[in-house]
Parts: C-alpha cells; sequence; structure tokens
C-alpha cells in the first residue's frame, strides 16, 4: 500500500512538473517569437500554474504527514503522566513496559482511572524486571504484573494499547528524562515494523516471567 501510494504521488509530482514547463515554455514562446506582445491571458496561465504547484505540494504534505509519527516533549513529570492518562484510556487493552514502577506509585488519580478501566474490562498489563510494589499490587486489583527479573535492566520504555487489536494498535515510546522527556506516537500507518518490535518484545518477556 504504502509503494502504491508512493508511486501515485510520484506521477502526481511528474504530471504537475510537465504541465507547468508546457505552460512556462508556451509563455516563453509566445513573449519571445510571436509579434505581438499582447498575451490578454498570461494572468490565468501563470496563476494555474502557480494553483497546480501549490495544491500539489498541500495534497503532498497531507499524505505525507499521515506516515509521521506525532511527538510530543513533557518538561514535568505531570505532564507525561497527564499524557499516559489521555493514551491508556483510548484503547480496550494497555500494555506499559518499564524499567521500573516508582513512576507509579503515589500517582493515586492515574491509579484509579486504570482501576476505573480495569473494572469496565480494560486489560492492563506491566511489564518490569523487578517486582512490584504490594501497595500497587493492593491498588491495581484485576491487573496484570509481569515481572521478568532480568539482571539488566532493559532501556525500552513503551506502552502498547489495543495490542490484540490488528490495524488499532497506537505504541507511545519514551526517552530522556524531564525537561527533555520526549514521546514518540506511532500507529499503523507511521511505524507498522516498530509496533511490530514492541509486540515481539511483549511475547519475549512474558516467556522469560513464564520461565523464571
Amino acid at each position: 500500500m504504502q509503494n502504491l501510494v508512493k508511486h501515485t504521488l510520484y506521477l502526481f509530482l511528474w504530471i504537475t512538473g510537465l504541465t507547468a514547463a508546457m505552460t512556462l515554455a508556451g509563455i516563453g514562446y509566445a513573449w519571445f517569437f510571436l509579434e505581438t506582445k499582447e498575451l490578454s491571458h498570461l494572468e490565468w496561465l501563470i496563476g494555474s500554474v502557480i494553483i497546480e504547484v501549490v495544491a500539489v505540494i498541500l495534497m503532498l504534505a497531507k499524505k505525507g504527514m499521515k506516515y509521521l509519527p506525532d511527538t510530543q516533549t513533557d518538561k514535568e513529570p505531570k505532564d507525561t503522566l497527564k499524557f499516559m492518562e489521555s493514551f491508556i484510556s483510548t484503547g480496550t487493552s494497555a500494555t506499559v513496559v518499564s524499567n521500573r514502577v516508582s513512576w507509579l506509585v503515589g500517582e493515586d488519580k492515574l491509579i484509579s482511572i486504570l482501576q476505573s478501566k480495569i473494572e469496565s474490562g480494560t486489560r492492563i498489563e506491566i511489564i518490569t524486571p523487578n517486582e512490584v510494589p504490594e501497595a500497587l499490587r493492593e491498588n491495581l486489583k484485576g491487573a496484570s504484573f509481569i515481572v521478568t527479573k532480568e539482571n539488566i535492566s532493559p532501556e525500552a520504555r513503551f506502552t502498547l494499547v489495543n495490542g490484540d487489536r490488528s490495524g488499532a494498535e497506537k505504541l507511545a515510546i519514551a526517552r530522556g528524562v524531564h525537561p527533555d522527556h520526549e514521546i514518540t506516537i506511532f500507529d499503523n500507518n507511521s511505524g507498522p515494523q516498530i509496533i511490530a518490535m514492541a509486540k515481539d518484545i511483549i511475547r519475549k518477556s512474558k516467556e522469560l516471567s513464564n520461565a523464571a
């Protein structure tokens, strides 16, 4: 599908370039080689070229933006928590992969949202290398805590929503620390391969947890 879109965009670009070149060539020929200099439709010809070029640029931008991930940079931890509340609420399931869960402990509002999602049927999974505090387990009854017990904590930090709904997945990958904490959001247009790799990491983490 992406190749088809790419070839279609290239075709439109070539057509625009050729028609614009033909129009400009005709204007140049009439200006330099015809006896009369009175070109009554000159402004329409030039205007049509400008409109055509602008229309193609807008079309390319609109199509291209579809395949670019969204990004945001959080300066404060509260901004990241607000994003997590909104992001997790968009899915029917959510898997959080993090090298620690201390950021979640004590965040009563987010815990409350997660608990309400669980009670409404949303599947919540939290994958981490270390044991989860008992207080957090008590506050998130119904959530699945998957502890891999890895000796070296993984660097991957991401949240996958709708992981069990092919085509509807969304993936948020975090990197850096505040005030330069960056989150990149992918969907099946902007990052199907990255989403597939995230699913593989989740599957491998579950296998590692079961083997531990």
